[in-house]
């Protein structure tokens, strides 16, 4: 294992995120407001240290050649170190945030979780606001590669059913899929753009239409405002909203497909349709339940509804009001809402719909069996095989995922945060959705008071949940390391 190969990309990647800061020093140099500085301090720590990296790595790099152990440990080791070099324009900012803040602010950022320590939104300025945004987007970017290009290699959670047919089969993880990578990165822009152009349209102004896109696309949830999209009054906003956080939640290779061969790609996919049933069903019983509780009428209620669910199940975190003032069982339907995620392949959090749907049919083949033992049910997932390594890759990661939400809020206990937050912010964190129950940090409040210890857990926690679990637990393996 060759250590230099992880360091020269993790100095790449700082770099990329070193080039990033000048668009918010930009900003806050036009603006003249004096918080340019941060980001010039930022800039010049983050480029000297990944420079110097690069330059010492550098002949060590070998196109297409790092392993399985190598990729693990550059997929971590990477989720690690490019939130600690994102978190300094905050730690430096003239209202500068303790460190464990900044990193807890970045990390969030980068996760596309969307928990905020920051409070007083509507007067931060414009370069901090900006930065928040472009992490979530630079996260997104790197989420949707990561799934696509990585941890289908790493049988992840059940991801090597996305694997191409073009992949190579051996134990070199870059490969000819790498190709993709610029189709990618102009899809996401563009997908960004439009969106932008949408909220602009919707009445939103230009620097919040910027902003709002970077974190919608990327399904990230940072607002420039404290009262997130409850800040904007016209119903446009709130459904340009619903649909690019859908947009957002669905694979981007299909986006791809479907402008090449010009057709409607995208909704023939079979996760793409379980995940739209999802929705919808959501969308209809939240909006049941508020008529009936006489919360809103019927047309309002469509419009909240749909934006609040789409928020959650994206796990973007976007509020429009609160939905725990709704009531215990608008709270517990949000409460499951968190646990499902959009599609892989996309910048969506949490179990994932394909999970979803073959843990179905694996539930409903053994039940077939146990009133005909002897017949012989082969699983298809779409126009894949669900052999017996993907089903069982998949219930490990329901297992890790289960037994990570009951470690994660056992710990936050202890921290003395009462039962409700600390479940409800454990399975936030771990599923990347951003707000969670109770008054201190749901859709109405932040996670800045929390104790400094329990947001390192959730720190760790966003960061597990990102990584599918197992490409960061594979780690602490002692046989990995032999």
């Amino acid at each position: 294992m060759q250590f230099e190969r992880i360091g020269y990309v993790a100095g790449v990647l700082m770099m990329v995120t070193a080039f990033f800061t000048v668009a918010p020093m930009t900003v806050d140099i036009v603006s003249g407001n004096k918080d340019w500085q941060s980001f010039a301090h930022a800039l010049g720590i983050i480029g000297i240290l990944a420079g110097l990296l690069i330059l010492v790595t550098r002949d060590h790099w070998k196109k297409d050649t790092l392993t399985l152990r190598e990729a693990f440990i550059t997929t971590s080791f990477s989720w690690l170190v490019v939130p600690l070099a994102g978190c300094l324009p905050f730690y430096f900012m003239a209202d500068r945030l303790p460190f464990v803040d900044a990193w807890f602010e970045a990390v969030s950022g980068m996760t596309t979780t969307g928990a905020t320590v920051l409070t007083n939104l509507d007067h931060e300025p414009p370069g901090i606001l900006l930065w928040r945004s472009l992490l979530q987007w630079i996260g997104g970017v790197g989420i949707i590669l990561m799934a696509m290009l990585i941890l289908p290699f790493l049988r992840v959670g059940g991801m090597q059913i996305f694997r191409t047919e073009s992949s190579d089969r051996s134990e070199k993880v870059l490969t000819r899929e790498a190709e993709l990578i610029p189709r990618i990165a102009i899809t996401f822009v563009v997908l960004t753009l439009v969106c932008m152009m949408a909220y602009f349209s919707a009445g939103m102004t230009m620097f919040d239409a910027l902003n709002h896109a970077l974190t919608t696309i990327s399904t990230g949830g940072f607002s420039t405002h404290d009262s997130s999209l409850g800040h904007y009054e016209q119903p446009a906003v709130h459904w340009v909203a619903t649909i690019f956080m859908f947009a957002g939640s669905l694979p981007i290779i299909l986006y791809i497909k479907s402008w090449q061969h010009r057709g409607l790609d995208i909704f023939r996919d079979v996760q793409v349709r379980g995940f739209i049933k999802i929705s919808l069903f959501a969308v209809l019983v939240v909006t049941a339940y508020l008529v009936a509780t006489g919360t809103y009428g019927l047309t309002d209620a469509i419009r909240i509804s749909a934006v609040n669910v789409m928020s959650i199940v994206s796990t973007t975190g976007y509020a429009l009001g609160d939905f725990t003032a709704w009531g215990h069982g608008a709270s517990g339907i949000f409460l499951v809402l968190m646990f499902l995620g959009g599609c892989t392949g996309s910048t969506a959090g949490a179990i994932k719909t394909y999970r979803l749907q073959a843990m179905a049919l694996i539930t409903q083949r053994y039940i077939d069996q146990l009133f005909s033992p002897n017949r012989v049910i082969n699983l298809r997932y779409g126009n894949r095989q669900l052999d017996q390594e993907i089903i069982l890759s998949i219930l490990a990661f329901l297992t890790a995922f289960a037994g990570s939400v009951i470690l994660v809020t056992v710990t936050l206990t202890l921290f003395n945060l009462d039962p409700l937050t600390a479940f409800s912010a454990a399975v936030t964190s771990l599923t990347n959705v951003g707000p969670g129950l109770g008054s201190t940090i749901g859709p109405a409040g932040n996670f800045a008071s929390l104790p400094e210890g329990a947001k390192l857990v959730l720190i760790f926690a966003m960061i597990l949940g990102r990584l599918e679990f197992f490409a960061l637990l594979v780690l602490f393996s002692p046989r990995f390391w032999r």
